[in-house]
This record gives C-alpha cells, sequence and structure tokens, in this order.
C-alpha cells in the first residue's frame, strides 16, 4: 500500500506528469495467476485501503488472493 500512499502524497506536493519512458518488469505473478484477476485483487486492495481497512487485514487478503501458489492439477497418469 505504500504506492497508493506515496502517490496521495505526491499529489498533494503539486502537479505530477506522465513519462512516455517504459519500464521492465518480471510477469511471472501475471502469468501465474492470470492478467484480469490480480489487476482486479490489486485493485480492490488498494480501494480498501483507501477506506481505511487495516494494514493486517489487507495484508491477508494480498497473501490469499495474489500470492497462493496456482499449480496446475496434474493430469492423470
Amino acid at each position: 500500500m505504500e504506492d497508493v500512499e506515496f502517490f496521495r502524497r505526491l499529489h498533494r506536493c503539486g502537479r505530477m506528469v506522465h513519462s512516455e519512458k517504459r519500464i521492465v518488469v518480471s510477469p511471472r505473478r501475471y502469468e501465474a495467476i492470470g492478467r484480469t484477476r490480480l489487476t482486479f485483487a490489486y485493485g480492490f486492495i488498494a480501494t480498501l485501503y483507501i477506506f481505511g481497512v487495516p494494514l493486517s487485514v489487507l495484508a491477508r487478503m494480498h497473501q490469499y488472493m495474489c500470492c497462493a501458489a496456482h499449480e496446475p492439477e496434474p493430469s492423470p497418469a
């Protein structure tokens, strides 16, 4: 949630600008969990943070929604 807090504080300091530069990140979590599910989970948790949900609750939600092992089912032999 530090990113949400960072942007809230940055906004108070003045105008933000958008950069056209790209950043490189690892897609492993998106590939393992799925783009839609992970994007929804991050947005949902950030929204709850803004509404004051305790960090301990958000941490448990993040662990369950974003970090749980999502391994494929073994195929019958």
